[in-house]
Formats: structure tokens, sequence, C-alpha cells
């Protein structure tokens, strides 16, 4: 089963947060770099902490060739650990609008590799081009999902 047939995606939305001792351009950089991905797309906001200390929102958004692009992308950068992470518990990479969210060491990307993370992460929201209902093609987008990486 052929991935780009199986699953369409409208969009994709990218969030990072980025802590005062964290370097903003390399982060960035990484993302840009990495994903292929041009600086234009991303937006950063700044924001204060609790102790007064500075805590930036990077955020970027991408239309549907750009988002299947970079599905396909981190998926065939995904270690064989990670997509049997992703396999065995596929449900909890969904919601119930179909959209899938997948969670990206940020540290790692800055040293170009793809993997995933639940602490420190690039979040990544895709969506999918029509709603799903989960319980009735559940079985399908996971098939066609992590059958197509390899």
């Amino acid at each position: 089963m052929d991935l780009e047939r199986t699953l369409s995606f409208s969009a994709a939305d990218i969030s990072v947060i980025i802590h005062a001792t964290e370097d903003e351009n390399k982060i960035l950089d990484s993302l840009c770099d990495v994903f292929s991905i041009r600086a234009d797309k991303f937006q950063l906001v700044e924001s204060l902490g609790h102790w007064g200390n500075r805590i930036s929102l990077l955020t970027g958004r991408l239309e549907s060739a750009e988002a299947n692009s970079l599905v396909l992308k981190i998926l065939s950068a995904l270690n064989s650990v990670d997509m049997n992470r992703l396999s065995n518990s596929f449900q909890t990479f969904i919601d119930e609008k179909g959209n899938l969210y997948l969670r990206l060491d940020k540290q790692k990307i800055c040293r170009k590799n793809i993997s995933l993370s639940e602490a420190d992460s690039v979040r990544f929201r895709f969506k999918p081009v029509r709603r799903f209902k989960i319980d009735k093609n559940y079985d399908y987008l996971q098939r066609g999902f992590l059958t197509s990486k390899r």
C-alpha cells in the first residue's frame, strides 16, 4: 500500500517551545535544513516565564503538498524502534478527528537526526484532507500508514 495514496493531509502545524538558554536561530535553521522548509513559513512569538525568563514559541504551517512531503520525510527517517513504537500504539498518535500527532526530539533535530520523543520535543500535527471516524477507519489508516514506510 502506498502512503501517498492512503493518507492525504490538508495541512501540517509545527510548534516548538524555545527556552532562554537555547539558540532560536540554531533551532530554526535545523528545522529548515532537516525538513526542507523555508524559514518564512515560521513565526516566533516571545513571552516571559513564571520567573521572568524568556520563552519563545516557534510555529509553522504547511499546506497540503508540503505536509505530505514532510510526513514522508519523517517516516523514512525513523529508526525501527520508533516505527515499532508507532505501530504498537498507533491509536495514541491520532485523535477523534483523524489528526496525526508526532513529537520529535528537538535536540536530535539540531544534530540532524529524527527520533520520536515526548520530552523537549517539536510537535507536528497533520490534518487529514477529510475527517475520518476512527472507529471505522482506524485499521485502514494504521495499515496504510505503517506498511508504506519501508
